[in-house]
């Protein structure tokens, strides 16, 4: 552990929470109203749901460089159809069932980050958007990713 790591645990825990507040606080009518009409075209529940995947999946995609000698992603990684592939993964859960699920997993994520050395933090692997990147970059963009989406959320509800 170091202070790099202490910070930026702290800020995954914030940022974190500031999302799922803001989600907690969407009325579950507004849930299923289209958020993109390109591309994704996912409702609001469905990039909420995209936070939850793309979480577990950092945060395994952080663990295999660290712990695995990784070199993260592959080149040929199509994040796109990743993204499409596991849309409505966690349909059959209720909202609430998909907050506690973004609650474990962020929680699982800022343990992970706490613990890493400066040396970790360091070591660099493919990001399937950002491609070579370190650790902490990677870890840092999940707080960043989760902003973007909460933005887009904040426009299409007014």
């Amino acid at each position: 552990m170091s202070d790099t790591s202490t910070q930026l645990a702290d800020k995954l825990t914030s940022e974190g929470e500031r999302t799922l507040a803001f989600f907690r606080a969407i009325p579950p009518e507004k849930w299923d109203a289209q958020l993109y009409t390109d591309g994704a075209q996912w409702s609001i529940r469905q990039a909420f749901e995209h936070l939850c995947i793309s979480e577990h999946g950092m945060k395994r995609l952080c663990e295999q460089i660290v712990y695995e000698n990784g070199n993260g992603a592959a080149k040929d990684f199509d994040i796109d159809a990743y993204n499409k592939s596991k849309t409505n993964r966690f349909a059959q859960m209720s909202n609430a069932e998909l907050q506690a699920l973004y609650a474990e997993t962020r929680q699982q994520t800022t343990a992970l980050a706490r613990k890493l050395t400066d040396e970790q933090l360091a070591l660099r692997g493919n990001h399937p958007a950002m491609g070579d990147s370190s650790v902490q970059d990677i870890l840092k963009m999940l707080y960043i990713h989760n902003t973007m989406h909460v933005k887009d959320v904040k426009k299409a509800l007014g």
